[in-house]
């Protein structure tokens, strides 16, 4: 009889016999989840869900899982009504596809630069090897790419890829694919059918009846020839209106068909007869009387050779409308025949007289010229351009930039020592505004206690700039040997009248300025020059010659501006309110002058703070200025060719203001 202690070793060893099977054996296949879920984690993250979920239903939920790589650049093609994107299946860096891989979003938008949100999503990609979509679009678009996984995570945006829809042309649509059942209703319009486009062949047989036809549509235009037979022509449907001038002509009427109770009166005209109907054997005797001549019937054409005598002519019926051109030449009239008593007054007005030399003649009124254009002279009894009552002669040089021709005018002229008969000598105006127009007035004096004479004639010069002056020629006529003078009197606008005298002696003459501002003499030594005081400058545009024993001094043309012009503020300075404006203007003799003062911001302290736009004021080699500022800090303006105003070398702020006070410069060298 087995013991206890026997039996307890018998099962120990049934015991280590089941256990390998029991260890190489599933258990869950005869398991079950009671109103629960297994949850698979990793790294101590939760995973997956697999049973009942959250929301109660039973799944197998992936959550958590790594965020998908970057999608390769997709393609974007032009399709008709959007842009075709494709996929290659691949991803950035040849990453491998991801196993939770769910699909590729397709996002688009109009702008290069865009965040991928669910409202730039337009479609997606579902096979982890690639594929296309088609995105309508009636305007061009940028396309991005995103990988979404199983458990939704995202990944970045795909390089960019743009197109625009392919336009639809006829190359696109395939012959037959548009039909009757593809056009809208209305869709084809009298405005969208071509010139030309319906033709005869294109209209079905009795598809244009009378219905179909507009008012007064059929012209004669329309009707071919003999397409109207009697047949086709109703009773009565043509009258006299219907028939035109000549349409019926003597083939077309019977013989005998119109007799004389047929002619109404007065139904045959002048224009009914043909040409020769009528001859003097179809005339009865003494017929035609004067009458039954209309005026005007008798012509030159209907008048044989030598009908007309001077008999049949009327006493001065032959007037001058009635001569032809050129009817009357010079073999025509008897010697002598026309004298002054014949030609009556105003016989010859508005005429123009070619070849004729007219001598011992006097032409009172009117303009002589001898040109109506280029060089030439114009002699008229008053100046036609200022409307001066004083007779010119007016003298054209034909330059183009002659404004107005030079003048000799003879005119009386009111002075401040009187009135007195002078010629005036206009040179040509070359500027717009006249400025630079050389005056010069000759006039011998007056008699008289008022403006009398005071040498063998006198200068006078008119000048445009608040000045005004003469010079005396006083001569010594009995005694050549003695020094002559010219006492020369400038008038200013201000200091009264300055006084040069200019002496001449056989051995040389000087010009001696009474105020004692300068002495010019020339003798044997020369041409010598003297400034005492300040400074002298002698300036010709064109220069000073001398050529064949005539002086010519020319000055040439003077570019002035004839207001200040402002200049353009740069780096936020502007104009100093209540002081004077930061203007330019440049004077008849080249110089420009800068003025007024400019308000400064506090962190300007140097480079461009404004520039001259016009280049006629700006200088041919940049300068330098000192300019004043309300710090007394040291700086130094720079003017440059290009019109820049620059600021250089300055010690420290400028307290606001910088003022261009006795600044100026040449324009012209």
């Amino acid at each position: 009889m087995p013991n206890a202690l026997d039996d307890l070793a018998r099962r120990i060893a049934a015991l280590e016999a089941a256990l390998p099977e029991l260890s190489r054996s599933s258990h869950l296949a005869y398991s079950s989840v009671d109103d629960g879920a297994l949850k698979v984690t990793a790294g101590g993250q939760l995973r997956a869900i697999i049973g009942q979920q959250p929301d109660g239903t039973t799944a197998l939920n992936i959550v958590n899982g790594p965020t998908p790589p970057v999608p390769a650049a997709p393609t974007a093609t032009p399709t008709l009504g959007g842009v075709r994107v494709g996929w290659n299946g691949r991803f950035a860096n040849n990453t491998p596809s991801p196993l939770d891989f769910s699909r590729i979003e397709v996002h688009v938008a109009t702008a290069a630069s865009f965040t991928p949100s669910p409202a730039t999503l337009v479609t997606t990609i579902e096979s982890p090897q690639g594929g296309t979509a088609t995105v309508p679009t009636s305007t061009p678009v940028w396309v991005v790419l995103v990988a979404r996984s199983t458990s939704g995570k995202a990944s970045g945006p795909s390089p960019t890829a743009f197109a625009g829809p392919a336009p639809v042309v006829a190359q696109e649509v395939l012959a037959g694919i548009v039909g009757e059942l593809q056009l809208a209703d209305d869709a084809v319009t009298a405005a969208k059918v071509a010139v030309g486009a319906i033709d005869a062949p294109a209209l079905a047989d009795a598809a244009v009846t009378a219905t179909k036809l507009g008012q007064a549509a059929v012209t004669a235009g329309k009707l071919a020839k003999d397409a109207v037979t009697p047949g086709t022509v109703a009773a009565d449907a043509i009258t006299a209106r219907e028939i035109t001038t000549g349409a019926i002509s003597t083939a077309e009427l019977a013989a005998g068909a119109v007799t004389t109770v047929n002619l109404a009166a007065g139904a045959v005209t002048t224009g009914q007869l043909a040409a020769n109907a009528v001859t003097a054997a179809t005339l009865a005797a003494n017929s035609v009387t004067a009458g039954k001549i209309a005026a005007d019937a008798v012509v030159a054409g209907s008048v044989a050779a030598s009908a007309i005598t001077g008999r049949e002519i009327k006493a001065l019926s032959i007037t001058a409308d009635k001569l032809g051109v050129n009817s009357i030449t010079a073999e025509k009239i008897a010697a002598g025949a026309i004298t002054a008593a014949l030609l009556a007054a105003d016989a010859i007005d508005g005429k123009t007289i070619k070849g004729v030399t007219i001598s011992g003649a006097t032409v009172t009124g009117g303009i002589l010229q001898t040109g109506q254009t280029g060089r030439r002279v114009m002699l008229a009894p008053t100046d036609p351009v200022d409307s001066s009552p004083a007779p010119s002669a007016l003298l054209y040089s034909g330059a183009d930039v002659e404004r107005q021709p030079a003048r000799l005018t003879a005119e009386v002229r009111t002075t401040a020592d009187g009135s007195t008969p002078m010629t005036r000598l206009t040179g040509p105006q070359l500027t717009a505004d006249g400025t630079q127009t050389p005056r010069l007035w000759l006039s011998s004096g007056c008699p008289g206690t008022a403006y009398p004479a005071r040498g063998s004639y006198s200068l006078s010069v008119a000048s445009e700039y608040g000045m005004a002056g003469e010079a005396v020629i006083v001569g010594n006529a009995g005694d050549k040997n003695k020094a002559a003078s010219i006492e020369l009197s400038v008038r200013r606008s201000t200091g009264g009248y300055k006084t040069a005298l200019t002496h001449l002696d056989p051995e040389g003459w000087f010009t001696q300025l009474a105020d004692q501002l300068a002495a010019m003499y020339l003798s044997k030594d020369g041409l010598i020059i003297k400034a005492l005081q300040g400074e002298m400058l002698i300036q010709t545009g064109n220069g000073l010659r001398v050529q064949g024993g005539n002086i010519d001094v020319g000055y040439g043309l003077v570019k002035n501006s004839s207001s200040w012009t402002p200049i353009t503020f740069k780096r936020g300075c502007s104009q100093l309110g209540g002081w004077q404006s930061v203007t330019v203007k440049r004077r008849p003799d080249g110089m420009v002058a800068l003025r007024g003062i400019m308000s400064v911001p506090a962190d300007v302290t140097d480079n461009v703070i404004g520039t001259i736009d016009d280049p006629n004021l700006r200088p041919k080699i940049g300068e330098v200025f000192p300019v004043a500022t309300p710090a007394n800090v040291g700086a130094n303006l720079y003017v440059q060719p290009n019109g820049n105003l620059e600021i250089w070398n300055t010690t420290g702020p400028f307290g606001g203001w910088l003022s261009f006070g006795n600044v100026e410069w040449s324009s012209v060298d």
